[in-house]
């Protein structure tokens, strides 16, 4: 009996869970469905069922869930069925649509057997005119009629000699334009940081006469129409013209992969150290470029198959030759090993992806093109280490003078900055719409490698001011710890590969840096990008103070170790490496010394800097201890703010809910420090209420810092609304210290005044 009672429990379970999502239900409060949550599909192996053979109990029966988030099969030989119920249950009179996203898919039919029987509303398909298509779209659009019963079944159809991909989803038509307006806005950014590369591309090549950035522009350009081919953008400028999307996709891909060869001959020059094995790129190149003319022109001819597996060995290609490069240690070989080992990586999950191996549909959509711009700024990082030299051999050819030279130097770093300045903006926007871990995953590294330009553009600013004599503002005196505290975490932020950095200090507690502060702060980021190690292997850097009492003048002394083995003293050329940090030494008045201790290669460097010891008494350090109050989502600005004060001693806490915020500052008689509160506008908090609800509960010595990325509020505004002061998220790493100094000292003398403020003169909104 017990046993009949289990069977009978099991029965009912999976009857409710086969039975469940089996109807797509658009209503009032569901404006989109997956199909593929919903649906069913079955493989015609022989492609000679009709939709009444289908549509039969014999047939029926033999249809599987889908069960994923998009039909992914892989290549299939037959055609693909595809069933699912839907329920239109809105009371509201907007259009309903159904939307298959597969660019590739070469036949594609949609019946509804109660309206048509065995007719075929649309026949679609890339081996199909566009004009077929009533609505002009990049994705396949089907309406769903006004007319049809309260539960009705759609058949589709599809067929490919390509990988079959389909994300199938029915949607309201304004749940359509916002996806559309989303997925433009993406591919808007894209290009946009392609363009911007492409443009800086040619400015090289226009100064340089080199024709490794005429290749690279060529690439860049073959990126874009790869991209908008994945997209099916161009069938409509070819309505007429059958399998377009294919035929431009093949030949932009294998164009790109031939320019990629090419490229790599230059970048490396392979002619000079590896003679044999630029023959073979010159070939590989070469067999792209016919097979790109062969898969243009006959595109079903040759299975796809062999296209994935031309691409694949050229890129494991490619990867042996940097890998040989970097252990020869061939000159720059470092960026090109990093960048095509981003390249193949990315590829073979993106084809992974396609054949339906890791089911992803933003992996699948996006992958390749954001692996693309990550594989093309780390080539471009390295471009821009080559310039240098590159631009001096055409200043002497042309003979020019070298204030020519630098001040060719000061209008690139001006025209890069606008343009890197309008990607980070792009990024920071895509940050806060990115969904999946991937997506977000791929933005990360795309920012980190636009850190990384702009480290770059830091570098030419600089120097150009050196070739003016114009000194590096220093506002005030600067703690030699908290100094090398903002180098170590200005190089986090650019790093690319998890180095392991050691920094050591000796005798530099309370020593105050009265000059060239931000030059040497500088000169210590520049010394740890160049002489990282790209392994497990730990560089050291220890930072000695040595007071020599001489008017103030007092050494500082770095000695790094172990250097790698690129890592070598040259003054034939000068470079943004070892030229660099020459140039910034000689700058400071100092000296470097490289030199070898069996095989432990390290540098010595030595600068006079103008210090003092600043003792605090106990009554100062009473004066500085406080408390700081985060208040905010978790984003970039944040996270910013936060690494500025990693190394505060004092208790800092953070709250992204505003209750949570007020339950702890409840009792402000039991506070015995001064509070700070940074408030942050962003996750849809309001300055306005938060100040409100703040105001009760803060002392006469609390202070409450606005930080907005809101460009056009005003401080008088902030100041309004009950806040002590305002500070643009641009401005962070340029004032928060400065402006936290000065609320702190601020709440200070408040605290101690015998007259405090009134309660009633902070303002409240």
């Amino acid at each position: 009996m017990f046993s009949r009672l289990i069977l009978l429990f099991l029965l009912c379970a999976s009857n409710l869970v086969w039975s469940a999502n089996t109807i797509a239900i658009i209503d009032n409060h569901n404006d989109v469905v997956n199909i593929a949550e919903t649906g069913y599909y079955f493989i015609d192996d022989n492609k000679t069922l009709s939709l009444d053979a289908i549509s039969s109990d014999e047939y029926s029966k033999r249809f599987r869930p889908i069960n994923s988030d998009y039909l992914r099969l892989g290549i299939v030989k037959g055609n693909v069925w595809v069933r699912t119920d839907i329920a239109i249950q809105s009371t509201e009179s907007t259009p309903i649509l159904l939307e298959i996203k597969s660019p590739r898919v070469q036949y594609l039919d949609i019946f509804l057997p109660s309206r048509h029987e065995v007719q075929a509303q649309v026949q679609l398909g890339n081996a199909r005119p566009y004009n077929n298509r009533n609505i002009k779209a990049p994705n396949y659009l089907f309406t769903i009629p006004t007319n049809m019963p309260p539960v009705f079944t759609v058949y589709i159809k599809l067929s490919s000699h390509l990988p079959m991909n389909a994300g199938i989803e029915l949607k309201t038509l304004s749940k359509l334009s916002s996806d559309n307006q989303k997925n433009l806005t993406i591919t808007g950014t894209l290009i946009g940081i392609l363009l911007t590369l492409f443009i800086s591309n040619l400015f090289f090549y226009v100064k340089s006469s080199h024709p490794m950035y005429l290749i690279y522009s060529f690439l860049l350009v073959g990126i874009v129409i790869l991209h908008l081919a994945l997209h099916d953008q161009f069938a409509q400028f070819f309505p007429n013209i059958i399998g377009i999307q294919e035929r431009i996709y093949n030949a932009a891909s294998l164009f790109c992969l031939s320019s990629i060869v090419f490229f790599s001959r230059l970048y490396l020059d392979t002619k000079r150290y590896f003679p044999t094995f630029d023959n073979l790129l010159i070939a590989i190149g070469s067999l792209n470029i016919i097979f790109a003319f062969i898969f243009t022109l006959s595109p079903e001819s040759i299975s796809i198959i062999v296209l994935s597996l031309l691409v694949v060995s050229t890129l494991i290609c490619l990867t042996v030759h940097a890998i040989i490069s970097f252990i020869k240690n061939v000159p720059f070989s470092g960026y090109y090993l990093i960048a095509r080992s981003t390249l193949l990586i990315g590829h073979f999950f993106w084809v992974m992806s396609i054949y339906g191996i890791i089911p992803s549909a933003t992996l699948l959509e996006w992958g390749l093109t954001v692996t693309i711009i990550i594989e093309a700024l780390i080539h471009f990082t390295g471009m821009i280490v080559q310039t240098t030299p590159l631009l001096s051999k055409h200043t002497y050819g042309t003979r020019h003078s070298q204030a020519e030279t630098f001040d060719l130097l000061a209008d690139l770093s001006s025209r890069l900055r606008r343009q890197i300045n309008i990607i980070g903006g792009g990024l920071t926007h895509l940050e806060q719409a990115a969904q999946s871990p991937d997506t977000k995953t791929l933005l990360t590294s795309t920012q980190t490698a636009n850190n990384n330009i702009k480290s770059l553009i830091e570098r030419i600013d600089c120097i150009s001011d050196i070739t003016d004599s114009v000194l590096r503002e220093q506002a005030t005196p600067i703690f030699l710890n908290q100094l090398i505290d903002n180098a170590h975490n200005n190089f986090q932020r650019l790093d690319q590969d998890n180095t392991l950095v050691e920094f050591n200090s000796s005798t530099s507690d309370q020593v105050e840096i009265l000059q060239n502060a931000p030059t040497i702060q500088h000169l210590l980021e520049v010394i740890t990008q160049e002489f990282k190690h790209f392994t497990d292997q730990v560089l050291t850097i220890n930072i000695t103070h040595h007071d020599i009492s001489r008017e103030g003048v007092t050494i500082l002394e770095i000695n790094c170790y172990p250097l790698p083995t690129r890592v070598h003293e040259s003054t034939a050329d000068f470079d943004f490496g070892m030229g660099y940090i020459a140039l910034l030494i000689q700058h400071l008045k100092g000296e470097m010394r490289l030199s070898e201790d069996g095989q432990v290669r390290s540098v010595n460097i030595k600068i006079p800097i103008r210090a003092h010891v600043r003792h605090l008494t106990y009554e100062t350090k009473q004066q500085h201890q406080f408390h700081i109050i985060l208040f905010g989502q978790e984003d970039e600005d944040l996270q910013k703010t936060l690494t500025l004060l990693q190394s505060n001693p004092n208790q800092i806490e953070h709250f992204s809910t505003l209750e949570s915020m007020l339950e702890h500052l409840e009792s402000p008689g039991t506070r015995q420090f001064v509070t700070i509160i940074l408030v942050f506008d962003n996750g849809g908090h309001i300055p306005h209420i938060t100040q409100q609800r703040l105001t009760p509960l803060m002392r006469n010595e609390d202070q409450c810092l606005l930080i907005s990325n809101n460009i056009k509020m005003s401080l008088d505004y902030a100041k309004k609304l009950g806040f002590d002061d305002i500070l643009a998220c641009t401005e962070l790493e340029q004032k928060f210290t400065q402006q936290l100094s000065h609320l702190i000292q601020k709440g200070d003398r408040l605290k101690n005044a015998s007259l405090s403020r009134v309660n009633s003169l902070r303002k409240t909104p």
